[in-house]
């Protein structure tokens, strides 16, 4: 055994010192009855030991003796899987050293850095350990983990190489090169903090991650504490494996909220050949039984699913392959594993380590190793730094999904806070959610009177969104069941000839219980007769989940809820001008559909106009109105744009490489049957479709934005219905038309009153290059870098630096990868301005320069004719010694090192 090395390893790894003591005793008895590890006779390997284990419940049953060399006292069953365990530790080991050759650790051990990190402990403190080497102070970006401690990565690595002798002076990017490169963990300190502070401010009230109440309880943990003990009482049950196995890999995809595995999967294992589809649960059912260690039972899952991927199965790629291994034996076994999402972890080894997650196009034990250390080394963070007290992985796991998640629902969905401009004594109303449903199924069957007389409230094939909205009704919450239609004559006000949209407020009551399968919940109603009619602030969609956090949601609670009357004429100014007795009303299905797309650069702005645009088309706006011009007032934009989407009046979604037809228009969706023994797939609509029924329904204007527009197959995602957003094919045009949807035959148009706003970022991908139907039938407004919106920072011309940056892209490149202005918009010091050109301007231009860094230093002002080194404002060359035997070739191109600078110099960009 090498023994030091294990031992440095185990440690690296972030072992607690009982582990590594543990694994050290027990390798050294295996060696005893086996010889040495490292030098086992021929057709002897750590895997033949590891198989001479093997011992199982049925083994144990029947009375089978110790299969072992050793000597076993104690239970043999618990004692053989440790020692397999313990090989499974030791071939770890030696596939991370083999691994790990090369010239990237400068020269240092794993034991020279735990030497150095003892001399930090012994220190007394890390200021005083820092403070002992000259000319180093506090990182500012990198830190070294280990077991759950924080230590200075560039101090330690130094103090590792002066005590080898070594006077190096590596830079903080090199010593976390080397601490990667022997086994440690370092991370972005500042990003983490960053996360820290959005995941406590979406996790309200947060202390403990063991507390059993609260947002982090109620959302995050609560429903995966259900799950891990559904999932082993099914494996502990006596079904068979490819019984046992069906059953966890629904439980884990489509029977709740928050499922870590995709039901697309389900269904193309469900349409494979029935040999192939019983290899696939018996996979997952083994796995989820395997008495094995759990690291080794997901290497063997990920062999048996790729191997079933090549047989037929196609839809099993890597990260599904990835997802499904990792997450079934994480739910048995939350301390060594968790559930998993590549896209997600992949984004959290970037922006924390700085490292490519599962590099590997297929499984390989060693990305396996190198994530689970990383979780394992923030577990230790969250206990010993942070004081949070984690369970296991998943609170990890929790932490990562929560902080990493871009469109967190209560800052999209929910309109900000105003404060209630009311003057008598209002009801105290409860925080909501208040729940707004509808009853008919299909738009043609009521169900309403059932409703009342079961005591229920269902809906018929829920989405995924639904589900999970109705997986979150709580007993004690308010509901009402509404209808809504759109109304011209016989308002209650003058509405000067023009339609109002309408919502009938039918019965109320409180949730007294949800069952649990995301498709209703028991209710005590109180039928309200005859119904009551709110005007203007309504939605159409099913299930509309309203807070009392505006004056408007607040207003349709008090009137839904506690009998409050609408006051008309506030709403009419809040909502919207009045036409003038001159004005002819509008029939509202003739209206001039908008068809735009705003594309430019990154940075130019886009997000910003798109608000802009959509408010204006609701709310009917001149294009010169303060509020969509003035950029003081871009926090009351966007407060008018949450409340808009609040609505239902203005739809969001993302193009991106897989988005199909299916996920725009309509697909079909599994749903369970009522036996719970297989499924059915039924037609669910899209976004488009959802939006465009919306406004057919109701007279207002609606908006659909589709940001990234280009970077979806046009074709695919639009389909037949590319025809249908022209304008004069729009329902109520001279010449519009409905077609019939593939998966459900329904009637389908869009209506006039639909907008369709577009976004692309013409870095990615060329307007030139736009499929041209889609050119055919949008307008495309251009948006380009606008130096003039910057003013000067700390003695910075900043508008000159951004001109002259994009004047130099222009010449090497093209016009269409300029830098946009809102990377420097607001920066009001000279360090954020450094930030913006070190971590989004300079990685930008190494993107666009396909890291042609000559290029790089020439649109920055660092670039020159010679050949020696240089030493720029932005970025440094170093001419590279050629190796020998290179070195008298006269035609050999001279190459060179380039690194970002530590600090930059602007002086030839100072305010004239």
């Amino acid at each position: 055994m090498r023994e030091v090395e294990f031992k440095a390893w185990m440690e690296a790894e972030g072992y607690s010192k009982t582990t590594v003591s543990t694994q050290m005793t027990d390798v050294r008895r295996i060696e005893k009855a086996y010889g040495n590890l490292d030098g086992l006779p021929d057709g002897q390997t750590l895997a033949t030991i590891r198989s001479s284990l093997q011992y199982s419940k049925a083994d144990e049953r029947s009375g089978r003796t110790n299969p072992s060399r050793f000597e076993i006292d104690g239970n043999l069953y618990d004692s053989l899987a440790h020692f397999r365990a313990t090989l499974n530790f030791y071939q770890r080991f030696l596939n991370a050293k083999a691994a790990s050759h090369g010239n990237t650790a400068l020269g240092l051990t794993a034991q020279d850095i735990l030497a150095a990190i003892e001399r930090c402990d012994s220190a007394g403190s890390v200021d005083a350990f820092i403070s002992s080497h000259e000319g180093l102070g506090n990182p500012a970006k990198f830190w070294l983990l280990h077991r759950g401690k924080r230590y200075p990565s560039k101090a330690i690595v130094r103090d590792a190489l002066g005590h080898c002798g070594s006077d190096a002076l590596p830079g903080g990017g090199q010593c976390k090169t080397a601490l990667d490169a022997l086994g440690f963990v370092v991370i972005d300190w500042p990003t983490f903090k960053s996360l820290r502070d959005t995941f406590l401010s979406r996790m309200a009230g947060f202390e403990d991650f063991r507390r059993q109440d609260g947002d982090y309880w109620a959302t995050e943990r609560q429903y995966k504490d259900k799950v891990i003990d559904k999932v082993r009482s099914i494996a502990a049950s006596s079904a068979d494996d490819r019984i046992a196995g069906e059953q966890i890999y629904r439980a884990l995809s489509v029977e709740g909220q928050g499922a870590p595995l995709t039901w697309r999967t389900l269904d193309e294992v469900q349409k494979a050949d029935a040999a192939l589809r019983d290899r696939f649960y018996q996979t997952v059912g083994r796995m989820a039984r395997s008495e094995d260690d759990p690291l080794a039972t997901i290497a063997d899952g990920a062999s048996a699913l790729e191997q079933l991927k090549a047989d037929g199965i196609a839809g099993l790629r890597r990260g599904e392959v990835l997802a499904i291994t990792i997450s079934v034996v994480g739910t048995i076994h939350p301390e060594a594993a968790t559930w998993f999402k590549i896209s997600r972890i992949e984004a959290m080894g970037q922006r924390l380590f700085g490292r490519k997650l599962f590099a590997h196009a297929d499984f390989t034990p060693a990305d396996l190793d190198e994530f689970l250390h990383i979780m394992r080394a923030l577990f230790a963070l969250f206990g010993t730094e942070l004081g949070w007290n984690p369970v296991d992985l998943f609170d990890v796991q929790g932490f990562v999904w929560v902080a990493l998640e871009e469109k967190w629902e209560s800052e999209e969905d929910t309109p900000p806070v105003e404060e209630l401009a009311v003057e008598a004594p209002v009801t105290i109303l409860q925080e909501g959610p208040y729940w707004f449903v509808g009853a008919s199924f299909g738009r043609t069957s009521d169900q309403f009177d059932r409703f009342i007389a079961e005591g229920i409230w269902e809906i018929d094939t829920p989405s995924d969104r639904h589900r999970e909205q109705v997986l979150r009704m709580q007993p004690g919450e308010r509901i009402a069941i509404k209808a809504t239609y759109v109304r011209k004559n016989g308002l209650p006000f003058d509405n000067r000839g023009r339609p109002a949209s309408v919502m009938s407020i039918k019965a109320i009551g409180t949730i007294t219980a949800n069952g649990g399968d995301g498709e209703g919940v028991s209710v005590a109603w109180e039928p309200t007769t005859p119904p009551r009619e709110w005007y203007h602030y309504t939605y159409q969609p099913t299930i509309w989940e309203v807070y009392p956090t505006n004056e408007m949601a607040a207003a349709l609670i008090r009137f839904a809820f506690h009998g409050e009357a609408q006051d008309y004429d506030w709403f009419l100014q809040k909502w919207g001008r009045l036409a003038t007795d001159e004005d002819t009303p509008v029939d509202p299905v003739k209206r001039s559909p908008l068809n735009l797309i705003l594309y430019g650069p990154p940075g130019t702005g886009k997000t910003y106009r798109t608000m802009a645009e959509a408010v204006r088309l609701c709310r009917g706006l001149a294009s010169d109105d303060p509020l969509l011009n003035d950029r003081e007032r871009r926090q009351e934009l966007r407060q008018a744009y949450e409340e808009l989407k609040g609505q239902g009046q203005i739809g969001f979604v993302t193009f991106h490489q897989n988005y199909a037809y299916e996920d725009f228009v309509e697909g079909l969706r599994p749903q369970p049957l009522a036996d719970g023994v297989g499924f059915t797939l039924k037609a669910q609509p899209g976004i488009l479709r959802q939006m465009a029924e919306a406004a057919e329904l109701g007279a207002e204007e609606h908006v659909l934005v589709i940001d990234e527009i280009n970077r979806a197959n046009i074709s695919k995602v639009f389909g037949e219905l590319i025809t249908l957003i022209e304008p004069d094919k729009r329902l109520g045009m001279d010449e519009g038309m409905r077609l019939t949807l593939p998966y459900s035959n329904a009637r389908f148009g869009v209506p006039a009153n639909l907008h369709i706003i577009g976004t692309m970022n013409t870095a990615d991908r060329s307007i030139a290059l736009l499929d041209t139907a889609l050119r055919r039938r949008f307008e495309f407004r251009e948006l380009m870098p606008d130096a003039s919106l910057l003013d000067p920072v700390d003695g910075i011309d900043v508008a000159a630096l951004l001109a002259t940056i994009n004047e130099r892209i222009e010449y090497l490149f093209d016009r269409e990868h300029q830098i946009g202005h809102a990377y420097f918009i607001r920066c009001t010091t000279r360090a954020e301005v450094d930030e913006v050109m070190r971590h989004k301007v300079i990685p930008l231009l190494a993107e666009y320069f396909y890291e042609d860094w000559a290029k790089v230093a020439a649109v920055l002002g660092d670039g020159d004719d010679g050949e020696g080194d240089r030493e720029g404002s932005f970025i440094n060359r170093r001419r590279l010694k050629a190796p020998k035997g290179l070195g008298d070739d006269e035609d050999t191109a001279p190459r060179y090192r380039w690194s970002v600078r530590d600090s930059f110099s602007y002086d030839g960009f100072a305010p004239a």
